[in-house]
């Protein structure tokens, strides 16, 4: 596993640095410090980083939004956000993270942190789902997968890079394959969490490439969105799953 430190502050990043070092858990590739924002943001262009330990206060910089950005273009980088502030716990959810870690950093919950991220990691790289259709046999990874939508017997499958991939069948026929993400929330549509930015009354709302900055920057008008019906057989159980799954 690659880490990324980005902290503006570089006594506390190295410090974060040995902390990881001494836990008890193996399979580090390397951990690389950076201090200015722009600098990490070039780095990663070029770099796969497979976990972000991420302060939330870079100078004027926002490692939230700076997070959000990364996402898309790598959205298997898994993001652990940390500050010595707990005025950010809501901020924080409008970018995908698997942890939050208040300074100064416990080594027992950043033993846990490292653990779940690892676990998403597995999880989102490992899986793949193969549509049979009559030009062959398609391998998509799971996580580029926005939602499903049947007509009829007719399943089609619309990811985020704009692809529309086609099966027949019926929702039963992918239900075991799919992961913990996707969510059934009407008899014609599964939604995959990773892309949902709010429920919005009976609908989820898909955003391909929703971030914090995205909406601060372009307003939310501006933003590709894409509205789910949820019906109301399936809206307490959307709810509750919708909630859980932000943690």
């Amino acid at each position: 596993m690659h880490i990324a430190i980005c902290d503006d502050d570089a006594n506390t990043a190295r410090d974060l640095q040995q902390k990881i070092l001494h836990l008890p858990s193996a399979g580090i590739d390397g951990i690389d410090i950076f201090t200015d924002p722009d600098k990490f943001a070039f780095a990663a262009e070029t770099t796969r980083y497979d976990l972000v330990f991420m302060d939330i206060e870079l100078g004027s910089e926002s490692g939230i939004e700076l997070s959000g950005r990364l996402l898309r273009s790598c959205p298997d980088m898994q993001i652990v956000f940390v500050s010595g502030y707990d005025d950010y716990y809501l901020q924080v959810y409008d970018v995908e993270h698997v942890f939050f870690l208040r300074k100064p950093v416990d080594s027992a919950r950043l033993l846990t942190a490292l653990e779940t991220a690892r676990s998403h990691l597995a999880a989102t790289r490992s899986e793949f789902i193969s549509i049979i259709s009559k030009q062959g046999v398609t391998r998509i990874p799971q996580s580029g997968i926005m939602y499903l939508e049947k007509n009829r017997r007719l399943i089609l499958f619309h990811t985020s890079d704009g692809e529309h991939y086609r099966a027949y069948g019926k929702f039963s026929d992918f239900s075991d394959k799919l992961n913990s993400f996707f969510f059934q929330c009407h008899t014609s549509f599964v939604v995959n969490f990773r892309y949902v930015s709010e429920m919005r009354g009976r609908k989820f709302i898909i955003s391909p490439d929703f971030t914090a900055a995205d909406r601060i920057e372009a307003g939310a008008d501006s933003v590709s969105e894409i509205e789910i019906p949820v019906s109301k057989t399936y809206y307490n159980e959307a709810k509750e799953a919708f909630l859980r799954y932000l943690g």
